[in-house]
């Protein structure tokens, strides 16, 4: 949203801190990517580095003891704090590069620094000092300079170690490959163990620390470790050194770099306007009297620009305040008439528009939208649009009002005027200009992003006398080249198993003579590792593989004229990998509660993946066709505050199949609460319906092109087919997903496996024996497994917690997949323990014997799981459980004569959503429950007698 932005505050700030030090050799160069101009003479000091005087502000100075305690990085003495400075207009600055510095002087006289500038990881300045939270990631661009380092400009390679925990050696799964027997560029951190303390910049390509600060988190009276490059005895990167009682001085400085901070013009800011020509530029008045008459272009092209185009562009730019302020969208063109993307004195334009492309200085990037233009010179409503998207507001002015008749001379008394562009994906106004066709004297309102206060869209804001030289501009790309489709940021494309490569495919079609080539450019964590390219006119692919893993890859597109190249395309956080589904009930969506305990946000994974979010609103479903990081904790599915969420069980699934694999995975979440299993059927004639829950499912992983690609679906769900109040029967149950996953496989054309998770004996389906029974008996199908939640103890009675709930069944849900479908060999059961049928264990009939299906299975039992069989037919009852290899013994308290049946429910346990598991289960050596069973005949006593001895 429009707001003053901050970098008015610091002007006047001092550039550099100035720091007395030596001269040093020049030091050697490493290969970098990009490099920059050629210097004089290497810097000798933090405040001889060229960089730095390129628009770099101090952040945090802070002399260093050779001593100190800093409980959880949160009472740190700086020197200098400017964050809350720096941060006090209201919303997070928004950051280029960050640039830190460690400078030491030994007790021998010796002066060590180093220096190291990269990209910004965060636009949160709190994390960019001595850190109080994990971060462990790749930094993009790394420069180095210091007097044990390598030189490095803009290079590949940088990684950094920050956190305040305790941490091991080996070789943390997302960090680049090091040494797993020293501490190093590719440590964990061990979040449960005593504090330590990591604050070390890396280069990875060099295998060299940078600057490392430990030990500030382990305890008073303890020497921190300082140092730059590499330590040459003990530890790289200085873990353990206690070298601070060998400096006589240390300083550690941070400094930040705003992203273009002069820069108040689209064109100074978005690379793809290169390629559009500019089609009106008209400056925005105070006041309504200036348009009265008619719209003043300093610009108008209409005349001089030739049809077709493929893109238009809306922009609003100029400064706001003493900021720069800018907002920018381009779509696919919905007209060749080129007078109509003017500003209207006639007609109302309220139309949904596709392939958004949305930047600005107050508004989140998005990539793909969709979006609705509000542009007409009417008076208008809050209320509903007829044909407007969903999810808007009937009493206040948003992406979705209505125009009103004229009832008076427009401009004038009969109109007020909107220019508004929206993101309905992301329920957001981009840019809008409005009251330009009221009365004479009313003040115009504009801005960029959601409004803070007032009308979302800026309605009635009346806030044009605080901008400076504003412009609304339209720009439109010829179609000489346009790309029909392509990769969108974060996109995951399905691999193909046999190479574990998959295939990143742009089409397009050049109608332009003038372009020469069309070239794909293919970068691996920021290095060119690919090129494709065409010369011919008309349609054209261009397709390159990438592979299978945890890196990611980044795709640009040029066109090259004989005037230069132009940039069409880039997109970002590409991967490769394998697709799932999870469907059901709410614990199938799995989407955190108020006693959840321990939040799923612990196991995000930046290679777990999804595509568009699980809502009942078909129009919200069909309008979101991003592709997002997937998340865990969220739970109402109507807002945009759940986009990119898969569920607690989701996201723990995905990341225990990453790290086990090392493939990316994509995970499309479509369940739905308290539903019965007939509300998830597909529809005959229209599988696709966005209307039904299977259809809005179906189209979210069609348009994310993996619909091919989907090896395995979790299916849990029964709660409400026990019967009661007109659900489904058990019997209807059992046809009713058999019917699913006919459908499924019909659909999704490669799907290898379906886990049915066995419901647990509540969540209000107290007679749900008979669906628990169903759901056992699924396992007997092929390319299907069932999974127990029987072990798991926290949970209400309904859902469970995060910690000993959903966390545990995915881990269960692991096993049988990494068999089934990455052909692991595992050293603990893939499947809970199954009852293949019972029989007297004896002729007095008071002792029964249950066999499993899987005799090699180990069974452990618990003290008090007696009670949670029941025995049918007789007055019996079970005095003791004894647990065997194959097999568990049920002793009774007298002859079971006239025993019809044998069930196990299973122990409903209570809520423990942090205390150690409490409930008696019997279990296998995985810690898998013994699957539910209901009646279970009972046959009589084998002549063998080797079958009655126990093992």
């Amino acid at each position: 949203m429009m707001r003053d932005t901050w970098h008015g505050c610091v002007r006047g700030l001092a550039a550099v801190l100035v720091m007395a030090v030596s001269p040093i050799a020049a030091p050697q160069t490493q290969t970098a990517v990009a490099a920059l101009p050629a210097r004089a003479a290497p810097p000798a000091s933090c405040d001889t580095v060229d960089e730095l005087s390129s628009g770099y502000i101090p952040l945090y100075e802070l002399n260093l003891p050779g001593r100190a305690y800093w409980p959880g990085g949160k009472t740190v003495p700086y020197a200098l704090n400017r964050s809350k400075l720096l941060s006090s207009r209201q919303r997070e600055p928004y950051l280029d590069r960050v640039a830190y510095c460690l400078d030491t002087v030994t007790r021998a006289g010796s002066h060590e620094w180093a220096y190291a500038s990269f990209d910004a990881f965060t636009n949160n300045l709190s994390r960019l000092g001595v850190p109080s939270a994990t971060i462990a990631q790749p930094v993009k661009r790394l420069t180095t300079w210091g007097s044990h380092v390598k030189h490095v400009e803009q290079a590949p390679g940088g990684y950094i170690e920050f956190w305040p925990n305790a941490y091991d050696p080996a070789a943390s799964r997302n960090a680049p490959t090091g040494d797993s027997t020293v501490y190093d560029f590719s440590d964990t951190p061990r979040g449960s163990a005593p504090g330590y303390g990591s604050m070390q910049v890396h280069n990875t390509a060099a295998k060299e620390t940078v600057l490392a600060l430990n030990g500030w988190n382990r305890g008073s009276g303890r020497f921190l470790d300082i140092g730059t490059g590499n330590q040459k005895t003990g530890q790289p990167d200085w873990t353990f050194s206690q070298s601070g009682r060998d400096l006589a001085s240390a300083r550690l400085t941070v400094w930040v770099k705003p992203a273009t901070p002069n820069a108040s013009t689209c064109e100074q800011t978005v690379s793809e306007l290169a390629d559009y020509r500019l089609l009106y530029d008209v400056a925005v008045p105070q006041t309504a009297a200036v348009w009265a008459h008619g719209i003043p272009y300093a610009v108008d092209n209409a005349k001089s620009i030739r049809t077709p185009i493929s893109r238009v562009a809306y922009c609003l730019d100029g400064m706001y305040g003493t900021d720069p302020a800018w907002g920018y969208a381009s779509m696919n063109t919905w007209t060749q008439d080129l007078t109509t993307l003017g500003v209207p004195m006639t007609g109302a334009y309220g139309r949904r528009v596709t392939g958004l492309t949305v930047r600005g200085s107050d508004v989140a990037p998005a990539d793909n939208s969709t979006g609705y233009l509000e542009i007409w010179p009417n008076r208008y409503s809050p209320r509903i649009a007829q044909n407007a998207p969903a999810g808007g507001s009937n009493t206040t002015y948003d992406f979705a009002d209505t125009p009103q008749p004229v009832a008076g001379p427009i401009p004038g008394a009969g109109g007020y005027g909107s220019f508004q562009v929206h993101d309905v994906t992301h329920r957001r106004t981009v840019l809008a200009v409005n009251g330009w066709a009221a009365a004479p004297q009313t003040r115009l309102s504009a801005g960029i992003g959601n409004a803070s206060t007032g009308q979302p869209d800026w309605t009635q804001a009346a806030n044009a006398r605080n901008w400076t030289r504003p412009h609304l501009k339209v720009y439109v790309r010829p179609a000489g080249v346009d790309i029909t489709s392509g990769p969108t940021n974060a996109q995951l494309y399905p691999r193909d198993h046999a190479t574990n490569k998959a295939a990143v495919t742009v089409h397009g079609r050049t109608t332009d003579r003038s372009v020469s080539k069309v070239e794909m450019k293919v970068y691996r964590e920021e290095a060119l590792v690919g090129t494709r390219q065409t010369s011919a006119t008309g349609t054209w692919t261009l397709s390159a593989p990438i592979t299978a893993e945890r890196a990611s890859y980044s795709v640009e597109v040029w066109a090259e004229r004989s005037s230069g190249k132009t940039l069409l395309r880039r997109a970002d956080d590409i991967v490769a990998g394998d697709g799932y589904v999870i469907q059901g009930q709410s614990n199938a969506a799995a989407a955190g509660w108020n006693y959840s305990g321990t939040a799923a946000s612990q196991d995000l994974s930046p290679w777990v993946r999804t595509f568009g979010y699980s809502t009942p609103n078909p129009a919200l479903s069909t309008d979101d066709r991003s592709w997002y990081r997937a998340s865990g904790d969220g739970r109402d599915t109507t807002t945009t505050s759940v986009r990119g969420a898969i569920g607690e069980l989701g996201v723990r699934l995905g990341q225990d199949l990453v790290n086990q694999s090392g493939i990316p995975v994509a995970i499309f979440n479509g369940a739905h609460g308290g539903q019965p299993s007939t509300f998830f059927k597909r529809s005959p004639s229209a599988p696709a319906d966005p209307a039904t829950n299977y259809g809005r499912l179906l189209q979210r992983v069609t348009a994310a092109g993996l619909k091919d690609a989907v090896r395995a679906v979790i299916w849990y769900q029964g709660e409400s087919d026990t019967g009661l109040s007109g659900k489904p029967t058990a019997a209807q149950h059992n046809a009713n997903v058999r019917a699913l996953m006919a459908s499924w496989r019909t659909d999704f054309t490669h799907l290898e496996h379906v886990y049915v998770v066995q419901i647990r004996n509540h969540c209000g389906a107290l007679h749900s024996a008979a669906v628990q029974e169903v759901q056992r008996r699924f396992a007997s199908i092929p390319g299907t497994s069932v999974m127990t939640t029987m072990g798991l103890d926290g949970h209400n009675g309904c859902h469970y917690t995060y910690e000993h709930g959903y966390r545990q069944l995915a881990d269960r849900l692991t096993l049988p997949i990494r068999r089934d479908l990455y052909g692991a060999h595992l050293t603990t059961p893939a499947d809970p323990p199954n009852p293949a049928r019972a029989a007297w264990n004896n002729t007095a009939h008071t002792s029964i014997r249950i066999y499993l299906t899987d005799p090699t299975q180990k069974l452990h039992c618990d003290a008090g799981t007696q009670p949670d069989f029941t025995l049918y037919g007789t007055a019996a009852k079970v005095a003791q459980v004894t647990c065997g290899t194959g097999y568990l013994l049920l002793n009774l308290t007298r002859p079971g004569t006239g025993l019809t049946g044998i069930t196990y429910f299973g122990h409903p346990g209570t809520a423990t959503p942090t205390s150690a598991p409490v409930t008696p289960w019997i279990t296998n050596d995985s810690g898998m429950g013994l699957l539910a069973f209901d009646r279970l005949p009972t046959t009589e006593p084998s002549t063998n007698p080797d079958r009655q001895r126990p093992r």
